[in-house]
């Protein structure tokens, strides 16, 4: 969440439970209210490749019940050299 808040988004909630699942976090960023996916690999690849298309749809789904207006996806890589970073806005 802080490193959203870096980026100018403002944190609402985390770990927000709607019909059907969980949103794992939920910001704004300026007037739009944004559900977001976070991905977290260890091993090799980017984290937000985890998220198959079937993974979207639900995520898309559960961001309308809470009124989402975008859906972002933050990918946490755990590095041997450190922690990488890899967010991908307004993806649906």
């Amino acid at each position: 969440m802080w490193w959203l808040a870096r980026q100018g988004m403002t944190p609402i909630a985390r770990n927000v439970e709607v019909e059907g699942g969980e949103i794992d976090l939920v910001m704004s960023d300026m007037n739009t209210k944004v559900a977001v996916e976070v991905r977290t690999v260890t091993g090799p690849g980017d984290p937000v490749d985890a998220v198959d298309h079937r993974k979207r749809r639900h995520v898309s789904r559960l961001a309308a019940q809470a009124r989402a207006g975008r859906v972002d996806y933050l990918g946490i890589g755990i590095r041997p050299w450190g922690i990488e970073v890899h967010w991908v806005p307004g993806v649906n």
